[in-house]
């Protein structure tokens, strides 16, 4: 009797080795792309766990911003309670020795709204993403640079000082940079709102030191808006001494605003890698 040879069938195991597109009949591959695998990440919501360092990191860049802009232009870009004083005193043309300060303070105090009003929109796009953290102080950032430039390039003339002798010495291209910072000192204070750090508005300390001083809890060992809201104070007042010591030094206005600018873009590229939501750093 003659034994008939059975032929391996396609199904047979010896076809588990074939390369199968059955879960993708394209034949690419599953693997996503290096694109699409940056967008999630920057779309990832941060955890919330640290991230009151960069913004307690914001009070030192307006103490620097703010005390080479009033030493240079005798006007702030932060702290708007001061402008809209110095825009009411113009109302009666005073002091009479800046006829038209008034007109810096309602530059500043219109870009800072500005700013507010542009920066909040990203409420509806993510704010607690790492991505529109990153762009939100990246633009900061480019907006100091420009400030920046405009003063290195001596676009906008050098400031003759807080005091000047009468109204022809104006220069109005200060306005300039004046309305570049202003705009970016919206941004931070709007952040801090977002990500629901209110105790450190990064731009004022009036409402911080009230709530230091009526503090209940001021001597607690644990008490971390307490925490928050002395080392804004420090870090305002230390921005601010520095920004003195560096104006009346050799390297100038526009390095306050450099190191400003490196500031800024340096948290942004921190929030760009900061860990996700539901991570302790």
């Amino acid at each position: 009797m003659t034994t008939v040879p059975i032929l391996d069938s396609p199904s047979s195991s010896g076809s588990d080795t074939l390369p199968t597109n059955e879960n993708n009949p394209n034949g690419s591959s599953t693997k996503p792309s290096t694109f699409r695998s940056a967008l999630n990440h920057l779309k990832t919501d941060i955890t919330l766990s640290h991230a009151d360092i960069p913004i307690i990191a914001c009070c030192f860049v307006s103490g620097l911003c703010d005390s080479s802009a009033y030493n240079a232009w005798g006007c702030f870009v932060s702290m708007q309670t001061g402008n809209t004083i110095f825009l009411a005193l113009g109302a009666s043309g005073q002091p009479i020795t800046r006829p038209y300060g008034w007109v810096k303070s309602l530059v500043s105090i219109s870009l800072f709204l500005f700013g507010c009003f542009a920066f909040a929109n990203t409420r509806y796009i993510k704010p607690k993403a790492r991505g529109t953290l990153a762009v939100s102080f990246f633009l900061q950032s480019a907006c100091i640079i420009v400030a920046a430039a405009l003063v290195q390039s001596n676009v906008v003339p050098s400031p003759k000082g807080v005091v000047v002798i009468n109204g022809s010495d104006i220069d109005f291209l200060e306005l300039l940079p004046l309305a570049f910072l202003a705009f970016q000192s919206g941004g931070q204070i709007v952040t801090s709102r977002l990500l629901g750090f209110n105790e450190v508005p990064t731009t004022v300390l009036t409402s911080v030191y009230c709530d230091l001083a009526s503090d209940p809890k001021l001597l607690a060992r644990d008490n971390v808006k307490r925490n928050r809201r002395f080392a804004a104070v420090v870090c305002i007042l230390v921005g601010g001494i520095a920004g003195g010591w560096i104006s009346r030094s050799a390297a100038g206005l526009q390095t306050n605003l450099w190191i400003a600018a490196g500031i800024k873009m340096a948290i942004s590229l921190g929030w760009s890698v900061w860990k996700p939501k539901g991570e302790q750093l």
